[in-house]
């Protein structure tokens, strides 16, 4: 039970967090996008359904808890980030991720636009 209300209060404070004077949401989005790939943040989200669906048993389990708590913790953060953004009209041009990250993303988003652009085709 502590672990439960330990995880409830960390949620709780982030968003308190964009209060403070120095809060820069940018930099929680640079954060995120420079750890996660697209395709980790998928497995990820799966991940966590998967376990909700199957009521918390474990089977077919490819993350420990505690990365569970911290991949949950850091998307929260970020849609936290995003909604800030949003609310402030904050420019995300702004935004520098790492190169690592640049490429990562643009392969993953070049490689989603030919899976879309041939299923296009099938439809057709």
């Amino acid at each position: 039970m502590n672990r439960i209300l330990a995880l409830q209060f960390a949620f709780d404070w982030m968003i308190y967090d964009v209060h403070k004077v120095d809060y820069n949401p940018i930099k929680d989005i640079e954060a995120f996008w420079n750890h996660y790939a697209l395709e980790t943040v998928s497995a990820n989200i799966l991940q966590l359904l998967s376990t909700y669906l199957d009521g918390g048993l474990g089977e077919n389990r490819l993350l420990k808890d505690e990365e569970m708590q911290e991949f949950a913790t850091a998307l929260y953060r970020v849609l936290i980030a995003y909604c800030i953004v949003n609310h402030r009209n904050i420019d995300l041009r702004k935004m520098q991720l790492s190169a690592e990250a640049e490429e990562r993303i643009g392969k993953e988003l070049e490689l989603s636009k030919k899976v879309a652009e041939f299923f296009s085709r099938l439809s057709k």
